[in-house]
């Protein structure tokens, strides 16, 4: 059979396994090196049944026999060893051994499955963490140019991939092989011929089987990363339920959903069809050994060779032996699909940072607000322009309003000033200093940033309102709420400030959201404060009180708003008019509607 899987592929697979386990499970290795103890005993003790039907074999062949013959002798040397007297003693030892056994493997193997559990579930924090750190700490282009499904299924569906191929490996790799080890050795004191049939025809099966595991690797690789479409259309479907339900098209989701699920369903079958193939291949290999194990010592039994201890010790061990060939087995198919889990769980970690601070990057301190665009470039990863020779500055203090019709850069001046892009070209700065020499922790330490698509997290509103400034106190949180216009709705609601705000502030109105957004804002206390769209939310006498607290707020800091409205416009202290990526117009409202430029245009638009 040929696989699909390329060398460079085997060679990434291999390293990225060598990772997992060198980074993850080795610094747990002590509950799985006790579970392979117990792993050892749980195989010894299965090995052992073998020896008990052995003697009872013999014990019954000696009595038919009439207390002579090899049988015999066999016999009578382990009841000296276990202290046996009476005729029918071996009935009760054969009885007393099994239950023994039995007890034994049976804690056994609970101990080796809870401890190997233990390891690779802390195993599992330790991946699905280093994952979320280096999504946390990375661009912020690759967060958001990518659909959340693709992520969430990495954090889920891969990772469970992995936690199924550790188990597998460390529950069935250390006990199948000791157990064969022992079957092998078992069979070798019986007869050393019976030993060399098993080895000779096994074998066979190893090279169906890897070829199969690589197979799988490869389309079990394309099926997680469709499972990140369907997670993310399930997503997208839970989120957008109101246009749903508003424009009727329910049929139009559940088309779209089907398709996605069909697609899931060939794509897993066509990996489960190649899993399902390896048992079988193990199960014929397996019964060509029984096959000839038993013809082979039927004919010595025939000729007084073998006993018939042997014979029911044989076919004991086959049983034993042959569950856990097959384990050891299927363990390559499960492995590949770990190791195409594994691959995409690096691709989230090694992913490059571009946005990166220089080794000796300024702490900025004494922020006053300066800012300065000098003919600025920028386009976003998909090549898309979004800047074209932008320039201005502000002074300290200053509030600067910037307009311009949709998709004419305005929020991506922001991105920019937080440095979550850089400039394809041109200078951004900061108190004089390029932001690509800036510390980026410091740089947005001296900002506060409220958008229009509130982000709030899933804990209580006096939490979500700390994140301005974590540590802050109840006072200063009340404080701000009340800055924001919060603090009335927030004490209407059952519980107050310990009300939870919900997934992404679901338990909020949008206006309450951005309200809250606000007061963490002014919490924040940053001597640079960008609004973007921040009061689109807010009815006419809310915006009202926000804008007057914000007014209060603005004094001493700089003030950069993106906003539609002219009631909030009109108040800044200049306007800057951006149109096509560039700066086309500068001045107060008085200024710009005498210039009967871009920006009468749209006063105009959104009064008629």
């Amino acid at each position: 059979m040929t696989t699909i899987t390329s060398k460079p592929d085997n060679e990434r697979n291999r390293r990225s396994l060598a990772r997992l386990l060198g980074k993850h499970f080795w610094p747990h290795r002590n509950w799985f090196i006790a579970g392979t103890v117990f792993a050892v005993l749980t195989s010894i003790s299965a090995v052992g049944y073998g020896g008990v039907l052995a003697y009872v074999g013999n014990s019954i062949q000696c009595q038919i026999e009439g207390g002579t013959g090899d049988a015999c002798t066999s016999v009578q040397n382990i009841a000296k060893q276990v202290g046996l007297t009476a005729s029918d003693g071996w009935i009760w030892f054969g009885i007393y051994a099994i239950i023994a056994l039995t007890a034994v493997r049976a804690i056994s193997m609970y101990a080796m499955n809870m401890l190997n559990n233990t390891g690779v579930q802390r195993g599992l924090v330790s991946i699905q963490s280093v994952q979320f750190d280096a999504l946390t700490d990375g661009d912020y282009a690759r967060v958001s140019g990518d659909n959340s499904g693709g992520f969430v299924s990495r954090f889920i569906n891969d990772v469970t991939a992995i936690r199924d191929a550790a188990l597998r490996f460390a529950n069935n790799f250390t006990k199948s092989l000791v157990t064969i080890i022992g079957v092998l050795v078992v069979l070798v004191i019986v007869d050393w011929q019976l030993a060399l049939i098993i080895l000779v025809v096994y074998p066979l099966a190893l090279g169906p089987v890897i070829a199969l595991g690589n197979s799988i690797r490869a389309r079990s690789k394309k099926a997680q990363h469709q499972i990140g479409e369907v997670t993310a259309l399930v997503s997208e479907g839970l989120q957008s339920a109101r246009v749903v339900k508003a424009y009727g098209l329910e049929d139009y989701q559940k088309s779209r959903g089907k398709t996605g699920f069909a697609e899931r369903s060939r794509l897993f079958l066509r990996v489960l069809t190649q899993r399902a193939a390896v048992d079988p291949v193990l199960e014929v290999v397996g019964g060509i050994a029984i096959a000839a194990l038993l013809g082979f010592v039927s004919y010595r039994i025939a000729a007084g060779t073998n006993t018939l201890g042997d014979l029911l010790a044989i076919i004991a061990l086959i049983g034993v032996a042959s569950p856990e060939v097959r384990a050891l087995g299927s363990i390559t198919a499960v492995a590949q699909e770990g190791a195409a889990a594994a691959d995409r769980v690096y691709d989230i970690i090694d992913a490059p940072a571009t946005v990166i601070d220089k080794p000796n990057a300024v702490k900025i301190s004494d922020v006053a607000g300066r800012i300065a665009f000098d003919d600025v470039h920028f386009a976003y990863p998909d090549g898309t322009e979004a800047l074209k020779g932008l320039s201005f500055a502000t002074e300290p203090g200053e509030t600067v309003a910037i307009v311009g019709p949709s998709g004419a850069g305005k929020s991506t001046i922001f991105n920019l000033i937080l440095r979550l892009y850089d400039a394809t070209s041109g200078t951004v700065r900061v108190e004089g200093h390029n932001v690509r020499d800036l510390n980026s922790n410091s740089l947005r330490g001296a900002t506060a940033l409220v958008s229009q698509d509130t982000a709030l997290f899933d804990d209580t509103i006096a939490s979500n309102i700390a994140l301005g400034r974590l540590g802050a106190g109840p006072d200063a949180i009340e404080a701000a709420a009340k800055a924001a216009n919060a603090h009335e709705f927030i004490l209407d609601l059952p519980g107050g400030y310990g009300a939870e705000a919900g997934e992404m502030g679901r338990n909020l109105s949008g206006g309450q959201r951005q309200r809250v957004a606000l007061a963490r804002a002014i919490l924040r206390d940053a001597p640079i404060l960008m609004l973007d769209e921040a009061t689109s939310a807010l009815d006419a006498e809310s915006e009202a009180k926000v804008q007057a607290a914000l007014s209060s707020f603005a004094e001493n800091r700089t003030t950069l708003i993106i906003a539609h409205r002219l009631s909030t416009v009109r108040a800044a202290d200049r306007i800057v008019v951006v149109d096509d990526g560039r700066v086309v117009e500068t001045g107060t409202h008085d200024d710009l509607m005498a210039a009967d430029g871009v920006y009468k245009k749209l006063v105009e638009l959104q009064l008629n």
